[in-house]
């Protein structure tokens, strides 16, 4: 399962996630991390031309550790400006910046800025048929999204969306076994919904209250299976054949060896019990609505 994980980065260039008690991580902090990944065999980072100093921390990473590369993926800044005569040497400077001399993937960061912007989608193309980047993509969110990716721009090798406990196989199967079928990657990202999963619900935010009932449905599968939270989060998205990536994000190196080890033995995850919930208020499962 290890194979399948990609780490995020945007903790290593921002103060990022409501569950965040240790903030933005020191230069060797963040080198830890990522030496720590590609030691345990996770190979494929994510990032964005919006977080932060991401994007330069791994370009220093790998200017620095020159035999430990890794499979870059990163995404246009929703606001950037840019036009489509340059945005070939747009994505080069994220390469040179990463250092690296091909991209893994290269996406677009939302469904919005993507429509926006239609006019950059065949320049990316060309930038596959280039060599700059190896797969194209674009982060979605809502399934009327997915559908119309699917439908309309058969030219991406993969989409990222969000897929967890909550956000799960009820809403989302369907349209990702279509994805699979027309030979598109699925990459999941939000896997700990931002680590609501692992609040007390003394601490869960006015608005969030609907989920409680969701939350005390997860607290007795993990009590009847005695599987903790991180595990039944983890390889429950980890042991969906339709899924090919998910990424996580850690603030520290010893966060990402406890979901390194949760990873290594297979769990039997009662997956007919977690497919069968069922949040109705889909708007709280994206946690830019949560303010």
């Amino acid at each position: 399962m290890i194979e399948k994980i990609v780490l995020g980065t945007v903790q290593l260039g921002l103060d990022y996630g409501i569950n965040n008690q240790h903030g933005k991580p020191s230069l060797g902090q963040a080198f830890e991390i990522l030496e720590v990944a590609f030691d345990n065999g996770i190979k494929v980072l994510d990032t964005a031309e919006a977080y932060g100093n991401s994007q330069e921390i791994i370009g220093n990473f790998q200017k620095e550790f020159p035999n430990k590369k890794f499979q870059i993926i990163t995404k246009l800044a929703s606001n950037a400006v840019v036009v489509p005569e340059k945005f070939i040497s747009h994505i080069a400077h994220n390469c040179k910046v990463l250092n690296s001399d091909q991209l893994f993937g290269y996406m677009f960061h939302n469904y919005p800025s993507f429509k926006a912007n239609e006019g950059l989608y065949e320049k990316l193309l060309g930038a596959k048929k280039e060599g700059l980047v190896s797969k194209a993509g674009i982060s979605l969110y809502g399934n009327n999204e997915i559908e119309d990716i699917l439908n309309n721009y058969d030219g991406f090798d993969f989409i990222q969306i969000p897929f967890n406990l909550f956000d799960n196989d009820s809403k989302r199967s369907t349209l990702l076994k279509e994805a699979k079928r027309k030979g598109i990657e699925v990459h999941t990202r939000s896997v700990f919904l931002q680590g609501l999963f692992f609040k007390p619900k003394s601490m869960i935010l006015t608005t969030l209250k609907p989920l409680i009932t969701h939350l005390d449905t997860l607290k007795n599968i993990k009590k009847a299976t005695s599987i903790n939270t991180q595990t039944l989060a983890l390889q429950y998205v980890l042991q969906k054949k339709y899924i090919d990536h998910v990424l996580i994000g850690v603030e520290t190196s010893k966060q990402l060896v406890d979901n390194i080890n949760t990873c290594k033995i297979e769990q039997a995850i009662p997956h007919h019990l977690i497919d069968a919930i069922d949040v109705k208020e889909i708007e709280l499962l994206n946690p830019s609505n949560w303010s």
